[in-house]
């Protein structure tokens, strides 16, 4: 019996592109320039991937995750160590993410989901992110933040998905048994991995079957997630006549 579900974010219950170059950041780039920071736009995009890189790979060794504002100083310590603003570092970084998030496309249907979710079971995001406003104006701006009881995000929590903790975080602020809690997102070793090692169930939006799970656990989309939990906790009756068993 399901009676909690917690749902990643970025590819899952929003389309978006993980790239640090292809959204284009030229605003971005004009920043630096304004700021007299003589770095060409390859650079800059070099550097800023380089620096990106360097944080994920301390973030998979220490199991700690890292904030938009640690890019932004370490690009500067690069780019220009001797002259710059105050906040020059902030600037950048917030303009960097507003370029990034142009990528980002909701998913048609997600809101009547979670909607229908809402009235059968207790609903959560546990989400990967460098910056937690960003996850919460989203939500609220895809008109769904009002039915999550918790949004749990890696930079709030100090530490990413697939830690054990992050998960263990938002079960008991969902107040949920893992064992009577789904999560769905659309990474196998973030998501899917990481639920399954605390006991929670869990499904991996896989529309082209690359990852070894079973083939109940393998969903196209988000949007799936209601025929799996009919399939398990059957709606009760009476929420619509036309459900009444004769």
């Amino acid at each position: 019996m399901i009676t909690g579900i917690l749902f990643d974010f970025f590819g899952t219950l929003v389309e978006y592109s993980p790239s640090r170059v292809e959204q284009g950041y030229f605003a971005t780039h004009a920043l630096l320039l304004n700021e007299g920071v003589d770095i060409s736009y390859a650079a800059f995009l070099g550097n800023w991937v380089a620096v990106s890189e360097a944080l994920d790979q301390w973030s998979r060794r220490t199991g700690l995750e890292y904030s938009m504002e640690q890019v932004a100083q370490r690009f500067l310590s690069r780019a220009c160590p001797h002259r710059r603003s105050p906040d020059l570092s902030t600037r950048l970084w917030v303009s960097y993410l507003a370029e990034w998030s142009t990528a980002i496309r909701t998913i048609p249907g997600v809101r009547e989901l979670v909607q229908e979710l809402s009235a059968r079971f207790r609903l959560g995001v546990v989400t990967n992110t460098h910056y937690a406003p960003h996850i919460h104006a989203h939500l609220r701006e895809m008109g769904i933040a009002q039915h999550m009881a918790v949004v749990v995000t890696s930079i709030e929590h100090g530490r990413p998905k697939p830690h054990p903790s992050i998960f263990m975080a938002a079960l008991e602020r969902l107040d949920c048994a893992a064992s009577a809690t789904l999560f769905v997102g659309d990474s196998y070793t973030a998501d899917y991995l990481g639920a399954k090692e605390v006991g929670m169930q869990a499904l991996l939006i896989d529309p082209h079957g690359t990852a070894s799970i079973p083939a109940q656990a393998a969903i196209g989309s988000v949007l799936d997630v209601l025929k799996y939990v009919d399939l398990q906790t059957p709606r009760p009756y009476g929420r619509d006549p036309k459900e009444r068993p004769s």
